[in-house]
């Protein structure tokens, strides 16, 4: 039984690095009117294939929680954004921020 359990897994990991393998080894065919540009080169690459993907997931990140951010940061403080961080004076208790609270 083990036997045939190691012979089916080679033959199915055999089967699937020939399939992934084969489109590498035929680099050098070339179909009629194919024109090849020039290769990439490896600062294209890493900017194509590593930057460019992380800062698009970056930028969705930033947009998916972001305002849940906001959010909890008003939620935190008693008077909205005007509260004052180290709690010394009661919160709203300049004028000017009095008429400013959220509610």
């Amino acid at each position: 039984m083990n036997f045939r359990k190691a012979v089916s897994v080679c033959v199915s990991s055999g089967v699937v690095a020939l399939a992934t393998a084969l489109p590498a080894l035929a680099g050098n065919k070339h179909d009629d009117g194919d024109q090849p540009g020039q290769g990439l080169g490896v600062q294209g690459a890493i900017l194509w294939f590593v930057i460019l993907p992380l800062a698009i997931y970056g930028i969705i990140a930033l947009l998916v929680m972001g305002p849940g951010w906001v959010s909890s940061a008003k939620k935190s403080a008693t008077n909205g954004f005007l509260d004052d961080p180290t709690g010394a004076k009661p919160a709203g208790s300049k004028p000017e921020t009095a008429s400013l609270t959220y509610e």
